[in-house]
């Protein structure tokens, strides 16, 4: 208002200042300037009015949003007062329904948490077995089941117990199925495949190997003895209902894998080296020795027994050549027989040692190679841990094999030659004893005669 009233004293004041530029004009100009002002005053005035009108119009629809907005935040105060008071409400009542959910399902989570075990224990023990090879779809769900979040469900529980029986049934059944079986050489063949519970698989009399990993059967590049392949190969061919032998492994292969590691017989024998062949060939000798003696023995038996009961000397047994020496004496004294019978009966006995003191020489030899191929392998064995220490015990399983394998073939060779000779030697001074009595008996038969 002060501003439309000022605004017509500023008009006068522009127009006082302008007269001295116009002092020269006429009077007339001067009532239509002041007309002229007066006029510009009036629109001034005018133009005024509209803006306080249109001013005071606004501000009154302000004041109107103002309540408005007033209003609606008090409506909004009270809503968040009801929705804090429901929220508050519903925060003890979920408290309370929490407590309640654990209190209830305290048992069935310890139940869950077990049931995941038993799965990851179940999968452990059926991803190995050798049903596997013939169902691998098991597996996985016992995997998922064992490493899943979420609370496990009635069916998988279900589905759990079913491949746990399922697997108790299928260790006490033979099943024949095909499958892939890699051979020794990596080829890869589609065969039948023979499985005896969870023990042992066999396929064309060839035992099998399960790889977990890749879920396949493998052939051994090393087989058992032919025993245990016949009786793989009888177990193919035998029809339904029949019965047959078969060897399990309870081990699930571990067994197994070590019988077909152990080294055979040539193997063993090789470990030892040239001082475990030395001692076979003396063995060997011993063994022929023990053979011809037995044979000249049992003849020479025969022979005294045939030649005591006939009637004419034979020179061709000790017995016989006892009676020659008899028969030729007659002419002589009886001292000097005696001394010819005790010559001959020396001779005898020594013929019939003959070969066994080279039998106790081996005897007592063996053992004491054994000996030598001990020592002469800790040699190598105490060269192989200083050069390369103690951190790898196959390096030193080369000197600790021939230093055992000699010793056990050396008490191998000489126990059983021990024993032959004493029985050898306990023969031949039976035998030497009966051609005694017998040269006795021709001395006294001679004086009497």
């Amino acid at each position: 208002m002060r501003q439309a009233i000022a605004r017509p004293f500023r008009v006068l004041a522009a127009a006082a200042l302008a007269l001295p530029t116009v002092a020269s004009a006429a009077i007339d100009d001067v009532d239509a300037l002041v007309e002229s002002v007066r006029q510009e005053a009036l629109k001034e005035a005018a133009y005024d009015e509209e803006r306080i009108n249109r001013f005071l119009s606004v501000r009154a629809e302000q004041q109107e949003l103002l309540r408005d907005a007033r209003a609606q935040l008090a409506a909004a105060n009270r809503r968040a007062d009801q929705l804090r008071a429901e929220y508050e409400e519903n925060e003890l009542t979920l408290t309370r329904y929490e407590g309640e959910l654990r209190e209830r399902s305290g048992d069935l989570n310890d139940l869950f948490a077990i049931v995941r075990q038993t799965a990851l224990n179940a999968y452990s023990v059926m991803n190995t077995s050798l049903v596997a090879a013939e169902q691998p779809e098991r597996s996985p769900f016992l995997q998922n089941l064992g490493k899943a979040s979420t609370t496990p469900t009635i069916d998988d529980i279900k589905q759990l117990w079913t491949s746990v029986m399922s697997e108790i049934a299928e260790s006490g059944k033979v099943v024949q199925f095909p499958s892939i079986v890699i051979k020794p050489q990596g080829d890869e063949a589609s065969q039948n495949v023979t499985r005896v519970g969870v023990f042992t698989s066999v396929s064309d009399g060839k035992f099998l190997r399960f790889l977990p990993d890749s879920g396949k059967l493998v052939e051994l590049s090393r087989q058992p003895t032919a025993r245990f392949q016949n009786m793989a190969g009888a177990l193919e061919k035998a029809g339904p209902g029949e019965m047959r032998p078969m060897a399990l492994d309870p081990s699930k292969g571990a067994i197994l894998a070590l019988m077909v590691q152990s080294p055979d017989m040539g193997e063993r024998v090789d470990q030892g080296g040239f001082i475990g062949y030395l001692i076979l060939i003396l063995g060997v000798i011993g063994i022929l020795i023990v053979i011809r003696r037995s044979i000249g023995l049992m003849l020479a038996r025969r022979a005294i027994a045939a030649q005591a009961t006939a009637d004419e000397s034979n020179g061709k047994n000790p017995l016989g050549r006892l009676q020659k020496i008899v028969e030729e004496a007659k002419d002589g004294g009886t001292e000097a027989a005696s001394i010819r019978l005790d010559e001959q009966l020396a001779e005898e006995s020594s013929l019939l040692h003959r070969g066994l003191p080279t039998l106790a020489v081996l005897a007592a030899v063996s053992p004491l190679l054994g000996l030598l191929g001990t020592v002469t392998g800790m040699i190598e064995t105490f060269q192989s841990i200083t050069l390369f220490g103690t951190g790898d015990p196959k390096l030193m399983s080369g000197g600790i094999s021939q230093a055992l394998v000699t010793t056990q073939l050396g008490l191998g060779v000489a126990i059983p030659l021990v024993l032959l000779h004493s029985i050898l030697t306990g023969r031949v001074n039976r035998l030497v004893e009966q051609l005694g009595k017998q040269s006795s008996d021709l001395l006294t038969s001679r004086e009497l005669g």
